[in-house]
């Protein structure tokens, strides 16, 4: 009987690899290059959660009860449901967001695309092979250990960038468990807050409002391809800050509630990861300066003016001052 990383390469023929490349915008070539090291990267994480009863009853419930061919067929729908983000969550926890940066910066192209059809995948080829072996948990847990041991034994260039990944999954997710989910939100929202204080500060009218929120996401994303998947800078903004979430976040909130909010996620970032500290003020600061270097102040449709106003470089000082940044 095929192992799960064997059914998995004979499920992938040219033909399902065009299907996956055009649901997901990749060339059927990287598709296999993906796949091939992702199946054995979900297979080695899966062995590891299984090592634990806790893991190992949640893998059993997520075990699929058809057969896995069914996922084959309906690609572009799994991919749109999100069906394979929450086994994705499931099996990396907080970290799933960098295993795919990791991927992504290794392999030189969007693999993490091809995460929310191969989990499932995996899953139900190992289900599959459960159900056909009559396996219980010891069995499957047993199943996984064999085959993530006999996959880093392969010689594989890959099982480097597979131990990399899961690696920088758990490390991602022990970051992301020292916050609380409110205290999350205030890391994430931190430059929003400042870049608020700035916009507050002296009104730039419609025009000049869209150029300054477009700096501030445009400081955020820049960053975060910097940095460290593992780090705050990158794992608070996994998700990108859309113009509506700048907007519904500054509703009611006045200059002193901001400045507040940025005070707490810097303690908060000092405390929980100090490492990340000195350049989480600094995203702070830099958003807070893009923003008041985005428009005119004074001018006539955003013509003449000063680039920086007088009541911006007070906010500006205020922000600073909390930094300890310039």
């Amino acid at each position: 009987m095929a192992t799960i990383l064997e059914g998995l390469t004979q499920a992938l023929s040219s033909s399902v690899t065009q299907d996956i490349g055009k649901a997901v915008g990749l060339q059927p070539d990287l598709v296999s290059k993906g796949m091939a090291v992702i199946g054995p990267l979900i297979t080695t994480a899966l062995a590891q959660k299984a090592s634990t009863a806790g893991g190992l009853a949640d893998i059993m419930k997520a075990l699929p009860k058809d057969d896995s061919s069914s996922i084959l067929g309906n690609l572009a729908g799994l991919v749109k449901s999100g069906a394979g983000t929450s086994v994705l969550s499931s099996i990396f926890g907080g970290g799933s967001s960098a295993v795919g940066t990791s991927l992504n910066r290794v392999l030189g192209f969007n693999a993490s695309s091809l995460l929310n059809i191969a989990a499932p995948l995996v899953l139900g080829y190992l289900g599959k092979i459960a159900r056909e072996k009559k396996l219980d948990g010891a069995g499957v847990a047993n199943l996984l250990a064999t085959e993530a041991s006999d996959f880093e034994k392969s010689g594989s260039p890959s099982v480097r960038v597979v131990r990399e990944a899961v690696d920088t999954g758990r490390k991602a997710d022990d970051t992301k468990a020292k916050f609380s989910s409110v205290q999350w939100e205030s890391v994430r929202m931190a430059p929003v807050a400042a870049a608020h204080v700035v916009m507050m500060a002296d009104k730039s009218g419609p025009i000049g409002a869209a150029k300054e929120i477009s700096a501030a996401a445009g400081v955020i994303a820049d960053v975060r391809k910097q940095a460290s998947p593992t780090s705050v800078l990158s794992l608070a903004f996994e998700t990108e800050l859309s113009a509506d979430e700048l907007v519904k976040y500054a509703k009611g909130k006045s200059s002193a509630d901001a400045i507040a909010i940025v005070r707490e996620a810097i303690e908060l970032v000092d405390r929980n990861s100090p490492a990340d500290g000195p350049n989480f003020r600094q995203l702070v600061s830099d958003v807070a300066n893009k923003v008041a270097n985005a428009s005119n102040e004074g001018g006539i449709l955003g013509i003449g003016g000063t680039l920086v106003s007088e009541s911006e470089q007070k906010a500006l000082d205020q922000i600073n001052s909390v930094t300890g940044r310039r």
